[in-house]
Formats: structure tokens, sequence, C-alpha cells
């Protein structure tokens, strides 16, 4: 009954969406669950090796002091190194629990570090850092390997200045859910900074595809309404091929940014490989 009052209070709950969080990210832990594996078959053998020791040390014990068990006292011995064993097989399991809880808290703490709080898309440094290895595991791909997005809110100073700081966070969460929302699989989310969000597109799409993706990006963002009235945001996106770094593209994928905004609300445009627009 208490087990049951405690797995209902607000502080475990917390706890378990943690570590169901924890479960579901995608952080590449075939190293981690390897080790676990492995300390796990390494406890299990060293608790058999301990029982079957005891087992050996107590027979040789008596029979160095010429003590002689009847039969049924040899079996009351063998069920005592069983329940030894039951014993130290319940220990390890508590241990493999404690590691599989704090592996999993581990685990999204690490992934919270890397996240920015206000729109739960990746953090400035983290985005980098795991752009960087996106691209190198693309370096032996020739040609065309995904697209690198900038877009930033329109006029989204008029925002804060007018409504106040909180509405202006309020748009900038919509539209974090909405960028994971249109972009959720092969590719990287990042806040650069203020209103300023990035996207490496991995996945191999035509220019076609992209299109029809901005296209309905603009789309989602224009339901998000502030007083009644929609907001907009514009687009650059910058092909990426493994010859370029990612320091490069996302200064000139910046570049197209400004040029999509000089054409005015909620546009966006889309660079060639040799860097032209």
């Amino acid at each position: 009954l208490l087990l049951w009052h405690l797995m209902h209070t607000g502080r475990w709950l917390r706890f378990q969406a943690q570590m169901e969080k924890a479960r579901v990210l995608r952080t590449g832990d075939h190293y981690h669950i390897l080790s676990v594996v492995g300390m796990i078959v390494l406890t299990l053998f060293a608790a058999v090796a301990v029982t079957i020791y005891f087992v050996h040390r107590i027979t040789y014990v008596f029979q160095e002091k010429g003590i002689v068990l009847p039969d049924a006292a040899y079996g009351d011995l063998v069920h005592l190194q069983i329940q030894f064993l039951l014993g130290i097989l319940s220990m390890t399991a508590l241990v493999i629990l404690f590691l599989i809880f704090n592996r999993r808290y581990t685990t999204y703490i690490n992934d919270a570090a890397r996240t920015d709080p206000l729109t739960g898309v990746l953090s400035r440094k983290a985005f980098f850092q795991a752009g960087v290895k996106a691209l190198d595991a693309c370096r032996s791909q020739e040609g065309l390997i995904g697209y690198f997005i900038m877009l930033d809110l329109d006029h989204f100073k008029d925002i804060n200045d007018r409504h106040g700081h909180p509405e202006g966070d309020r748009v900038l969460q919509e539209l974090g859910a909405t960028l994971l929302e249109v972009f959720h699989q092969d590719c990287l989310i990042g806040r650069i900074g203020g209103d300023e969000f990035a996207v490496l597109l991995y996945a191999g799409i035509s220019r076609e595809e992209l299109e029809v993706l901005l296209r309905r990006l603009l789309t989602r963002v224009g339901r998000i309404e502030i007083a009644g009235r929609a907001v907009s945001c514009s687009v650059g996106a910058l092909p990426v091929t493994a010859r370029r770094p990612a320091e490069v593209l996302y200064r000139e994928a910046d570049a197209l940014l400004y040029a999509a905004k000089e054409r005015g609300r909620g546009q966006f445009v889309i660079g060639s490989p040799d860097g032209e627009g």
C-alpha cells in the first residue's frame, strides 16, 4: 500500500516521465548498453562463483575437522547455500535496477543540458557539435546530401516591444514546436539565438521536396497568432555538400536568410550548391 501511494505521488510521476523520455532518446548508446549487459553477466557469474566457493569451503572445513554430516544435514547445508545464492541474486537485481535508473536519469540530464529550455530544440552549442558529427559521417558521399536552413521571425522585436516578452516567449515556443512537427526526422534543429533557428536536414531530398516542406512550414507558422494577427518568418536554405564545413554553411545560409527578408514577410530563398541564389 505504501508503494502504491509512493508511485502516485507527483515527484514519482515526474521522475517516471524523465525515465520514459530518456528511454526514447536517440543517443546512440550501444556502448553503454553493452557495458550494462556486461556488468550484469559479470555480477551473475561472480554470485554463482562465490556460492560455489562457499559450499566447497564449508565441505573442506568439515573434512579437516573430521566431521561427517548425515545425508539429511548435508541436504540442509545445500538448501542453505541455495538461500545464500538467492540473497546474492536479490542484491544483484537491486544493483542492476539502480544502474538502469541511474543511466536513464543521466541520459535525461545530459539531454536537458543540450536542449534549449524555452523551445525544446537543441541549444546553439549542441546543434553545432551534432552538426559537425553529422557532416563528418557524410564525408564519403558525393554531391548533395541535404540542406542547411536558417530562419527567424519577421519583426520579432516589435512583438516583444508591443506585447511583452512573455508573449514573445510563447511565439518562440510555438515556433519550436512547429519546427519539430514539420522536420520530424533525419535532421537537427537548434536555436542559434533570440528568434534565429537553424535546421540541418541531411535527408536526401530534391529541391522540389524542400520547397514543399518550406511552404508547409510557412503555413504552419502563419497559424501562430498574437493579438489576432498571424506571425510570419523568413527562411534561407543552402544545399549541403560533403566538401563544406559547418561554419561556412552557417554564414552562407544566414546570407540567404537576409536575402529572403529583403523580399518581404514570409518568404524563403533556396541557394544552389555552387553558392549562387
